[in-house]
């Protein structure tokens, strides 16, 4: 059995990529434990600083070629780690830059599935990948910006292990100095001193020192949490080390005591230390001195060694002071002035450069807040007797401008109301329906006026009756103004940042039909709430819900978050969320790609997400405790997409999907699997160069499929299409419907089904052989009461699935709620995936979940039949918006569905 290691460092980089100082730094400290004889004992270390790709590419060549079974392999890298548009991740080299658009030149970074290849293709079972590395390669404050991709998939294997510096929700970085890394620095302490050695054993597994390390690293910046991803045989580990001090060391005995202090810490604890700047407990101090002379250390040795275990606070103190003494200055240049939005975007900064989390924000805020006011109150009270005649209007004018101030800057006490964190319960406004009483609602709402909020928002209402966020925010404002008692739950929906990169459903955004959904079940439960003879209901204009009913004699409050379609964004909105402990569930998100992004974070948190949106199998392969989802899987449409095209007599199928996103990469994925084996045994194509979203030619794309058929397209094969639901893959979907011009059969994902789609035809055609796979259809559904109701609050029985779906994740949350007595997050998981759960009348249908969070298809009675997916063709039906409309294909035509269309001739082309 041999050792061997590969250290890679690279802090030098070409243009458009700043430097990483610590990288090479990195390397040596790895060396040094690694080479050490009474640590690592590695029997050969190879240092790698700045290589470019042929370089680094041939090292981990040679390192992963020619060993032996029971070889300890170690591959370590400290940079910069790239995402290209399709979501495949590479480690940058000396040559690797950026251009002004942001884009790097993939042949001068090594992919990570190369270095699968490498790694694979190794007899050595004992791996260890280890990446202080930086996903985005962004910068802030000259700071390169660190994050983790989700790398179980892209790197896992059998015998392996990988521990990386940052989950996907946070930022790791190295410090303003010269110092290493945060991530390597403990490591190599965990090492060096001993301290990763939790059982005393005089040996360091792969998990004690990742554990060890990831908690020194959330003491420092609690806002990053280190990810460790472990494959093999039962409770089998890797060592990697031997600690260099006994179990019966006295420094190492003492290093001990101090560490299992601090983890007893609660949060009150820690707040001490790093706000109030206090030192151990009188106890604790007692404990400790005690120790001392047991076992008769110096002063000097105990507190060097209480000095390094406290190291991560006392960078996390550091780092508080810093932010609070920048948040003084900005108060101060405002001259107590409500502060600018830049001034905002500068604080927000600071936050992710010092690693502190939104409750450490609000309590230094809290603090500068009353140190201020003091101030104003001391000030007024020192005035001289002979001036205070002359003075004291004028003081108090002062005095009431700064309170005023502050209030406009931070809020009562008692109304911690935050704006600009992408999260409202009403305190601002995330979509574009911005109307004059809704903004001045969300004023309302943000001071805690919860009366005049709810009469605004009243108003709001009224005149737009298709607005979801004001009616969530007028229930809301109901629920506070009345004092009365409810639930909290959140809905996380993704607005895009620009209002022209919609792409709306049926003249909505996706997030409006979420809301919708949510929406219309929280008002039905808090009208439940009410008596009919209650002043409140006049802030409804209609009460005629069918089976009005509370949570256990509760209402729900409605938290929205808004992911702008960022996954960086839904993340740290995720994280906000998951530090609320109110919020009890999650209905969300839509697209597969914010899903997969933020599954984890809420996971850390058991928190419960119900998707109503979010089709990928991987969520089905790799399940989480907390994931559920009120949409079929990708897994479950496939088998009745492949049977429509059986029953077409299509043998071969041409498929063009969205590279890298979740959603449509695992949709064609599992299609490709369900339709290749019997009973279909069909073919299935992939033109690898054609990418929906990235650059597609549609023109070209038709020509090519031509050339590899070697003859025109015949009747026997058919065309998949899954474009992803962000940006314009659904776009170049649309195009090459047209260009193919009805010669084939054409089954499109869930997301065709859209205004973006009929908006974009002027002649039904090209359309005659377009069929779309939705989950649910508004003319089909199994639940009538659901479109009455519908029909009472929106006004319109037009219902998207996505309304549908939401609706239904939102009833099955509640239904889990009503079902415990006290309910926590942990119990209404536990509601959730019971096999006794299930809930009936649905907007869907009837709902249960199975052991990984997909849903079961059940008939009325609630037994199991095969999932359906409903098709819809386009046909004919003029209306005020559009020219044609969407129906399932047993409806030959708009009328035969029973749609009201319009007799007027075609409207003209713009």
């Amino acid at each position: 059995m041999a050792k061997f290691a590969l250290l890679i460092g690279v802090s030098e980089y070409s243009a458009g990529l700043r430097p990483i100082s610590s990288a090479i730094l990195d390397v040596e400290a790895m060396r040094r434990v690694l080479e050490h004889p009474d640590m690592g004992a590695f029997d050969q270390v190879t240092v790698l600083p700045n290589p470019d790709k042929g370089s680094m590419e041939k090292a981990v060549e040679v390192l992963f070629a020619n060993r032996q079974k029971d070889d300890l392999v170690l591959l370590y890298f400290s940079g910069h780690g790239l995402k290209a548009q399709n979501a495949r991740f590479f480690l940058s080299t000396r040559e690797t830059g950026r251009d002004q658009n942001g884009d790097f030149r993939r042949a001068t970074a090594l992919a990570a599935t190369k270095l699968q290849e490498y790694i694979t293709d190794s007899h050595s079972q004992r791996q260890i990948i280890i990446l202080d590395c930086c996903f985005s390669g962004a910068l802030v404050q000259g700071m390169p910006i660190k994050g983790e991709f989700n790398i179980q998939e892209e790197l896992g294997g059998k015998g392996r292990a990988i521990l990386t510096s940052s989950s996907p929700i946070e930022y790791s970085f190295e410090s303003e100095d010269n110092d290493l890394s945060i991530y390597t620095k403990y490591l190599v302490e965990g090492i060096e001193t001993g301290a990763a050695d939790q059982d005393g054993d005089q040996l360091i597994s792969v998990n004690e020192l990742h554990e060890y390390a990831s908690e020194r690293v959330k003491e420092a910046a609690p806002a990053m949490t280190p990810k460790f991803y472990l494959s093999l045989e039962g409770d089998d580990t890797i060592y990697l080390a031997r600690s260099p001090l006994a179990a019966n060391d006295p420094k190492f005995k003492y290093r001990k005591i101090v560490e299992d202090i601090i983890k007893k810490w609660n949060d009150e604890d820690i707040k001490d230390y790093c706000f109030k700047e206090e030192d151990f407990s009188a106890a604790d101090r007692a404990v400790l001195d005690a120790t001392i002379d047991q076992l008769n250390l110096s002063p000097d040795e105990a507190r060097t060694i209480e000095t390094e275990v406290l190291n991560p606070l006392l960078r996390r103190r550091d780092n508080i002071k810093k932010y609070r003494n920048a948040f003084r200055k900005i108060i101060a240049a405002a001259n107590h002035t409500p502060l600018k939005n830049k001034d905002i975007e500068s604080l927000k900064k600071l936050q992710i450069i010092y690693g502190l989390r939104d409750e450490d924000i609000q309590f230094i805020e809290k603090k500068v807040k009353a140190s201020l006011m003091e101030k104003i109150l001391h000030s007024i009270k020192t005035l001289k007797p002979q001036s205070f005649k002359l003075n004291l209007l004028f003081s108090i004018g002062i005095a009431s401008i700064a309170v005023v101030s502050l209030f406009a800057i931070y809020r009562p006490d008692n109304c911690s109301k935050q704006t600009g964190d992408f999260i409202s319960e009403g305190e601002e406004v995330l979509n574009y329906s911005q109307s004059f009483n809704k903004k001045k609602g969300a004023e309302y709402f943000a001071q805690c006026d919860y009366q005049k909020a709810l009469l605004r928002f009243k108003d709001a209402w009224q005149q737009d009756r298709l607005d979801p966020e004001t009616l969530i925010y007028l229930n809301n404002a109901l629920l506070e103004a009345n004092k009365m008692p409810y639930y909290t739950i959140a809905v996380a929906v993704s607005i895009p940042k620009n209002q022209n990169d919609f792409n709306d459903d049926d003249g909505d955004s996706r997030a409006n039909e979420m809301l919708r959904g949510v929406a219309q079940l929280q008002t039905k439960i808090n009208l439940g709430i009410l008596n009919d003879n209650d002043p409140f209901l006049k802030y409804f204009p209609d009460q005629d819900f069918i089976n009005k009913k509370a949570i256990n004699g509760k209402g729900l409050k409605v938290v929205i978050t808004n992911d702008e379609n960022d996954e960086l964004l839904a993340q740290k909105t995720a994280s906000s969320l998951s530090q609320r402990p109110e919020i009890l569930g999650v209905v969300g998100h839509y697209p597969s790609e914010m899903t997969v992004a933020t599954v984890d974070i809420y996971n850390q948190n058991n928190l419960v997400l119900i998707s109503p949106g979010s089709t990928t199998s991987e969520l089905t392969k790799y399940p989480r405790k907390n994931f559920l989802r009120t949409v079929f899987s990708s897994d479950q449409q496939s088998p009745a997409i492949a049977k429509f095209l059986q029953e077409k007599s299509i043998k071969k199928v041409v498929g063009f999907y969205s590279e890298g996103s979740p959603f449509s990469e695992s949709f064609f994925n599992s299609f490709k699997t369900i339709f290749t084996r019997p009973p279909f045994s069909g073919t299935v194509v992939k033109l690898d160069e054609f990418d929906l979203g990235n650059n597609f030619k549609a023109e070209e794309a038709i020509q090519e499929l031509r050339r590899q058929t070697e003859a025109k397209i015949t009747e026997t094969i058919g065309l998949v299409l899954f474009p992803k639901a962000i940006g314009n893959a659904q776009g170049d979907a649309i195009r090459l419907i047209k260009l193919n011009n009805s010669q084939n059969w054409v089954i499109g994902s869930w997301g065709l089904r859209s205004s973006r789609t009929l908006e974009q035809i002027d002649n039904l055609q090209p359309f005659q052989k377009f069929v779309i796979a939705v989950p649910w259809d508004s003319l089909t559904s199994p639940n009538k009461n659901f479109l009455k109701d519908a029909k009472i609050l929106w006004t319109t029985t037009s219902v998207n699935a996505i309304t549908a779906l939401s609706y239904d994740a939102t009833l099955a949350l509640t239904k889990a709620l009503e079902k415990a007595n006290t309910p926590t997050r942990i119990n209404i998981l536990e509601h959730l995936k019971s096999r006794e759960f299930l809930v009936t009348k649905g907007a869907t249908g009837t709902i249960q979940f199975d052991e990984n969070g997909d849903r079961k298809k059940l008939d009325e009675n609630g037994d199991p039949q095969d999932p359906s997916v409903e098709f819809v063709h386009i046909v004919e039906c003029r209306t005020l918006s559009s020219d044609f409309a969407f129906v399932p294909i047993k409806y030959p035509t708009a009328k035969d569905a029973g749609l009201s269309c319009l007799n007027s001739p075609k409207k003209p082309s713009p």
